[in-house]
């Protein structure tokens, strides 16, 4: 039941967190937004097969959060997409880069459970840096519906 809770937690937190974002309405070059108040650049990408379909989401973004703020762990996630349909979001309890249980996987209203290998994680101030790697898992609608298998990839620079 916890288990639950904290994957519901994630859910509502990233799905709060992305759409009180607000990207600038100029078009930058592919991959980037520039954000005039304070010359953050947000880039990168994740892309994911499920159902034959490949899906490419930009921009990206991350969160990492130290051992000290979440013991015992950490944790990082990344999330990306522009609207609820398509929104998608992975969380893990880790701040170091290897092979980890990814403790949430989520693809619009599909929720699930897989595995996510971080090649980085080089967030030397917190919040700003890159975080690159590859998941697999399997997602299944809330509701009851058939359990789907979903692989991908991430590569974000904030």
């Amino acid at each position: 039941m916890n288990k639950l809770y904290y994957k519901l937690f994630m859910v509502l937190f990233l799905a709060v967190a992305i759409s009180g974002c607000k990207l600038d309405p100029p078009i930058y070059p592919e991959g980037t937004v520039a954000n005039p108040d304070g010359g953050v650049t947000i880039g990168g990408n994740i892309t994911y097969v499920m159902d034959g379909k490949t899906t490419t989401l930009k921009p990206a973004v991350f969160q990492v959060i130290s051992s000290t703020q979440l013991p015992p762990n950490g944790s990082t996630q990344i999330a990306g997409g522009t609207d609820v349909q398509n929104m998608f979001s992975l969380g893990a309890k880790t701040t170091v880069v290897g092979t980890f249980d990814a403790d949430m996987i989520m693809v619009g209203s599909l929720l699930g459970e897989g595995t996510v290998t971080f090649t980085e994680i080089n967030v030397p101030g917190g919040v700003k840096g890159t975080v690159k790697g590859t998941f697999t898992g399997k997602v299944s609608d809330l509701s009851g519906g058939g359990e789907k298998d979903i692989s991908g990839s991430f590569n974000i620079t904030m």
